[in-house]
């Protein structure tokens, strides 16, 4: 009697290791199909908003980019992207808003700094469209072809 109720609860113990290890098991599969498909609805709203900025839907492309940074805060491009659309519709604060935090999530990138200084320009602030020409300059891989113009139009606009 002694000696088979050692058994079975060692047998219970048993079954209840491997019924533990089964749950989590589970719950791990359960875990990683969640957060494996919430990337890839993430990262299919930010192709959304390509696909519709690319049609000139801008209304619809705005809808994605915003819902695509609600998921990742820190996709730069989401926010670069939405600079853009402000600027379209001639909504140069929220360019500036959208700009200003493409630059604080990468202070080198480059698209975002010559925006900045074309609205810098635009909005006759010189002094900041130097100061970013000047980071513009260190920086730009891509865009270098850029730089003298944007230094003519700083200096022909400052006139």
């Amino acid at each position: 009697d002694c000696c088979f109720s050692k058994s079975l609860k060692s047998s219970v113990v048993k079954v209840e290791i491997v019924l533990s290890f089964v749950v989590n098991f589970f719950v791990s599969i359960f875990l990683y199909n969640l957060v494996s498909s919430s990337y890839a609805a993430n990262f299919d709203y930010f192709n959304q908003g390509i696909k519709f900025f690319n049609q000139n839907d801008y209304k619809e492309a705005k809808y994605y980019f915003e819902k695509d940074i609600v998921f990742n805060t820190k996709n730069e491009k989401s926010y670069l992207y939405l600079s853009k659309i402000s600027a379209i519709n001639k909504d140069n604060s929220q360019q500036k808003n959208y700009l200003d935090t493409v630059l604080v999530l990468n202070p080198k990138n480059e698209e975002a700094l010559y925006l900045k200084i074309l609205l810098n320009i635009e909005e006759g602030d010189f002094k900041k469209a130097q100061e970013s020409n000047l980071i513009f300059s260190k920086v730009c891989k891509e865009l270098c072809s850029k730089k003298n113009d944007l230094s003519k139009m700083i200096i022909i606009d400052k006139k």
